[in-house]
């Protein structure tokens, strides 16, 4: 019984750690307020890079190939995942761009 427990505690911790996570990027973080237009375009130029990052993690990998046959809630983890840290990189990129328009930036 034990060693069925162990077996059974493996897989999960084997299946879940291979399930593709994305940074998840704070909305507002400290000393925003003092950016420059400079450093605001360039805070918003790799929100774009994180961006991208993420949606690559969608497409068809290893990690997603062996989510489909091994472990399906692992793949619609990693797209679940994906959708979160797409939704802070959003807000962010809303939260700098008013910043960038507060301060009149061009």
């Amino acid at each position: 019984m034990k060693t069925m427990s162990l077996i059974v505690t493996v897989c999960a911790v084997l299946g879940l750690g291979g399930c593709a996570t994305s940074q998840k990027i704070p909305v507002i973080q400290a000393g925003d307020q003092k950016l420059t237009c400079r450093e605001l375009q360039s805070e918003l130029s790799k929100l774009e890079q994180a961006e991208k990052e993420i949606e690559s993690k969608k497409g068809v990998t290893g990690t997603n190939v062996a989510a489909v046959l091994f472990w399906l809630p692992g793949l619609a983890y990693t797209y679940y995942d994906a959708g979160q840290a797409t939704e802070a990189i959003n807000g962010r990129r809303a939260h700098l761009t008013a910043l960038f328009n507060e301060k009149s930036c061009e």
